[in-house]
């Protein structure tokens, strides 16, 4: 397995990656690429890409943030590996991967989370020694329990 780091002008790549991995996702049916390719030109923002002798099997994306204070935190978005791809470490990779890049981004500091819903995310960051925060009220008015990993730190 190879992750790989998508970068300005590799946007076809990205649109085909999310295809192969979130084929209902809007990313992967975009017929102009001008959005993709901003987002691959910004700074603050980043794409891995799993692949299996060639075949795009996982995704991660996400986002670093400055805070009023200066510190840095990436915030790993979005972790998607293909259902035939699950369970043989490739979303552990990503995770690791991404934590690697935002340390090389100066990050100190490493977030993602997940819904109480998501058993198959919930087990991946157990398995990484994650450390649960209570229960956050939701954007819609619910509420669910969050993961936080923060082994990024320096």
């Amino acid at each position: 397995m190879q992750i790989q780091e998508l970068i300005a002008g590799s946007t076809e790549q990205l649109v085909a990656l999310f295809a192969a991995v979130l084929p209902d996702s809007p990313t992967a049916r975009v017929d102009q690429f001008d959005e993709p390719e901003a987002f691959l030109r910004k700074p603050s923002s980043f794409v891995l890409g799993a692949y299996v002798d060639d075949t795009p099997v996982g995704l991660a994306w996400g986002l670093q943030m400055r805070s009023p204070s200066g510190v840095l935190t990436t915030y790993l978005h979005e972790l998607d590996v293909h259902e035939n791809w699950r369970r043989r470490g490739i979303g552990s990779a990503l995770v690791a991967e991404a934590m690697v890049l935002a340390r090389r981004r100066d990050s100190t500091r490493f977030w993602l989370s997940t819904g109480g819903h998501n058993e198959v995310a919930q087990a991946l960051y157990a398995s990484l020694g994650e450390t649960e925060s209570p229960s956050a009220t939701s954007t819609t008015g619910g509420t669910s329990s969050e993961r936080v990993n923060s082994t990024a730190r320096s």
